[in-house]
C-alpha cells in the first residue's frame, strides 16, 4: 500500500508540474518538455573519479560585482579530507544539479526556493523529500551536519562567516549564469564530491540535447529579437541568464543589444524605441495586458502583432542544466507560428 500511495504522489506531483509549468503559453516546444526534464533530472555516467582522498582541488572563483558592472575572477584551492557524504546546497542552481549527478541520500537539506515552483525544476520532489530550512537559518544548516555545504555569490556574507565559525566545509561556487559557466560548473562539483562521471555524463546530455534542438529551430529570416520585461520595468542584458538561453535558440536579446550589462530599468518610450519583435513577461503578472492596452506602445511592433507572450518565472530564472529546458521552452513560444 505504501509504494501504492507514493506512485500515486509522484503522479499527481507531475500532473502539477506540468499544469503549473505550461501556464500562459499554448506553443508547442521543438522538444518535448517533459521528456526532457526525466532526461536532465537523473543521469549517471561511469563510476570512475579522479584518484582517492583527501584531494586537492584548484579551480577559479568568478563573481560579479554590480556596482561597477564588472567580473572579477581569482585563483583558489579546496582541500577535501574525505569523500562528502552529506551535503546542502545552498541554492536552487547547484540543488538541481546535485539531484541529477548524486545519490539522493547525500542530499540532507535544502533552502527554501528549492522547495517554490517559481523557482525551482525540482520543487515537488524537494517539498517531498525535505527538510527545508530558510536560506538565513543557519542553525539549522548546522544541526544537520553536513560534510560540506555549497554556497553560491549571492549567499549572504553573514550566512557564510558563520559556517565558517562552526567549522563546516563550504565551498563557494560563485558565477554562474550562462550554459558553458553551468557545464564547467558541473564538472567542478562532480570532482569535488566525487561523482566525475556522473558529472560528465550530463555535460554530455546537455551537448547532445542542444545540438538536437538546433536541428529544429528555424534556419531562414534574421533573427528574431526577443525584449525580457519584467515587473518594475527591468530588462536583462549581456550577463544574464536569459542572454545565454536567447543565445541558444538563435534569437536577440534586446537587452543585450542596447548595452544593458545585467539589469537596467527602461520606461515605455524606450521599448517603443527599441521596437523588439517578441516582448516575454513572467506570467502570473499583469504585464501582457498592461503592455497591450498602453498608448505608448500602440505602434510596437510586437504590440501590434500581439507577440507578448507569458513565461512562467522558473523557465526565466533557471541556473543548472534546465536552462536548456528554459531554451526549448522559448524557443516553443518565440518561433510559433503566427495566427
Amino acid at each position: 500500500m505504501g509504494a501504492f500511495l507514493l506512485h500515486a504522489l509522484l503522479l499527481v506531483c507531475s500532473i502539477i508540474f506540468c499544469a503549473t509549468h505550461s501556464e500562459g503559453a499554448d506553443q508547442k516546444a521543438p522538444l518535448d518538455l517533459e521528456r526532457l526534464r526525466t532526461e536532465l533530472s537523473l543521469v549517471r555516467g561511469t563510476g570512475k573519479t579522479q584518484g582517492g582522498w583527501p584531494r586537492e582541488i584548484r579551480s577559479p572563483l568568478k563573481t560579479y560585482d554590480f556596482k561597477s558592472d564588472t567580473f572579477r575572477q581569482e585563483g583558489r584551492t579546496l582541500l577535501v579530507q574525505k569523500k562528502p557524504l552529506r551535503l546542502i546546497p545552498h541554492s536552487v542552481g547547484v540543488a538541481e544539479i546535485l539531484w541529477a549527478i548524486c545519490p539522493r541520500e547525500r542530499l540532507v537539506a535544502f533552502n527554501e526556493l528549492s522547495a517554490d515552483p517559481e523557482s525551482s525544476f525540482i520543487a515537488a520532489e524537494v517539498r517531498q523529500r525535505g527538510p527545508i530550512f530558510r536560506s538565513k537559518e543557519t542553525e539549522l544548516v548546522l544541526g544537520y551536519r553536513p560534510d560540506l555545504v555549497f554556497t553560491v555569490s549571492y549567499s549572504s556574507p553573514d550566512f557564510k562567516e558563520k559556517l565558517r565559525q562552526a567549522r563546516i566545509p563550504t565551498f563557494d561556487l560563485g558565477y554562474f549564469g550562462t550554459i558553458d559557466s553551468i557545464k564547467e560548473q558541473i564538472a567542478l562539483i562532480g570532482t569535488v564530491i566525487g561523482e566525475e562521471g556522473n558529472a560528465a555524463a550530463l555535460v554530455s546530455l546537455i551537448d547532445r540535447k542542444m545540438r538536437e534542438l538546433k536541428t529544429k529551430l528555424p534556419r531562414k529570416g534574421p533573427p528574431v529579437r526577443v525584449l525580457y520585461y519584467d515587473e518594475g520595468g527591468y530588462v536583462p542584458g549581456a550577463t544574464s541568464n536569459f542572454d545565454s538561453i536567447c543565445r541558444m535558440i538563435g534569437a536577440v536579446n534586446v537587452g543585450t543589444e542596447q548595452g544593458i550589462k545585467s539589469w537596467s530599468q527602461v520606461d515605455y518610450e524606450t521599448v517603443l524605441k527599441w521596437n523588439p519583435d517578441v516582448v516575454v513577461v513572467p506570467a502570473r503578472s499583469k504585464l501582457r495586458d498592461i503592455l497591450m492596452s498602453s498608448r505608448v506602445l500602440a505602434h510596437a511592433r510586437a504590440i501590434r502583432s500581439g507577440a507578448v507572450y507569458y513565461v512562467p518565472g522558473v523557465y526565466l530564472r533557471a541556473s543548472s542544466q534546465y536552462m536548456l529546458l528554459s531554451a526549448d521552452y522559448l524557443a516553443g513560444v518565440i518561433y510559433r507560428p503566427p495566427r
